[in-house]
């Protein structure tokens, strides 16, 4: 049955190393809380945009103008079709920050080529998802580039921040920056659909909710944010497990010869083999400038099959 298959292809089972998911969290005593309101949040409508937005602040600790978007993958695409003029993107990159004419560039570049190439070509949009998907690198520049040049807008993709380090980083600030933050992979509710656009231009954050829905946030995902404001420290212990178990994940990959494990400063590793990899995990071939010798290992605390997965 169709229903089946669908469940069957989200199980999280032992060897799954695609979905970047939070093993840890929701913990079980939120789940059943969920279970048990379930029949009343499936029947009844959500908060409206305000209400919804103050509580994801709340749970973020962020005091910015933000909109409630349904996933990263809404704010990218209303941003990116609503904001004209030339756009320079950082690649790799979650593919959704290519979706519209732009000029790409190395995640990696250095600052000075950043600048050069904003430079050089009039760039008003700046992309950049730091740390980076799929390669985890992390840049501790983007201030600096931010400060150089205040009349470019620069869009930075946080969904993977908060495994950056046991204390999260601060992110960049400035009138010209608009941050985009899904909190399905760290909150390990990607099947809800949650992430915010967030900037201290208040006026732009305001262009863009005409493009929002009126009710685009459900009342499940509603009520699992009440939930994780009041189990915040069982999330930053799970977050602190993950960056822990993922430091020992990369060390495991980094045995195996034949492997190419690129730093890391995500809930993720990018690696590069020319041995072909038959378990659950991404390929990059769909990657700009990668190939498919190129794979992405998302944690999964039971980490040490790669061992035989790998070796198979």
């Amino acid at each position: 049955m169709m229903q089946d298959q669908l469940i069957r292809h989200m199980d999280d089972d032992t060897h799954n190393f695609y979905f970047m998911i939070n093993p840890y969290f929701p913990s079980p005593g939120m789940m059943t809380k969920i279970s048990e309101n379930l029949p009343h949040l499936i029947r009844y409508y959500p908060s409206n945009q305000e209400v919804i937005a103050g509580k994801i602040k709340n749970v973020e600790k962020i005091d910015l103008p933000l909109l409630a978007v349904n996933g990263s993958c809404e704010a990218i695409r209303i941003l990116l079709q609503q904001t004209p003029g030339r756009k320079l993107v950082t690649v790799p990159n979650f593919n959704e920050w290519e979706i519209t004419e732009h000029l790409p560039i190395a995640y990696d570049a250095t600052t000075q080529e950043i600048m050069d190439a904003i430079e050089k070509n009039h760039i008003d949009l700046v992309c950049i998802c730091n740390p980076n998907n799929p390669t985890g690198f992390y840049r501790d520049d983007i201030q600096a580039l931010v400060d150089a040049f205040p009349k470019v807008k620069f869009a930075i993709d946080i969904s993977f921040i908060d495994f950056v380090d046991e204390t999260i980083p601060a992110c960049p600030k400035g009138k010209n920056v608009i941050l985009i933050k899904s909190l399905g992979k760290n909150y390990g509710i990607c099947g809800l659909r949650l992430g915010y656009i967030a900037s201290e231009d208040e006026a732009f954050i305001e262009t863009l909710a005409p493009f929002i829905p009126i009710w685009n946030i459900n009342s499940i995902t509603e009520y699992l944010l009440d939930l994780i404001l009041e189990n915040a420290e069982a999330y930053d212990s799970s977050r602190i497990k993950i960056i822990q178990g993922t430091a020992r994940m990369i060390a495991l990959l980094e045995q195996f010869e034949f492997l190419k494990v690129f730093p890391s400063k995500a809930n993720f590793a990018m690696i590069h083999t020319l041995k072909p990899l038959k378990f659950n995990l991404k390929n990059c071939a769909n990657k700009t400038g990668l190939d498919q010798h190129y794979y992405r290992v998302a944690y999964n605390n039971n980490y040490e099959a790669l061992r035989d997965l790998i070796t198979m």
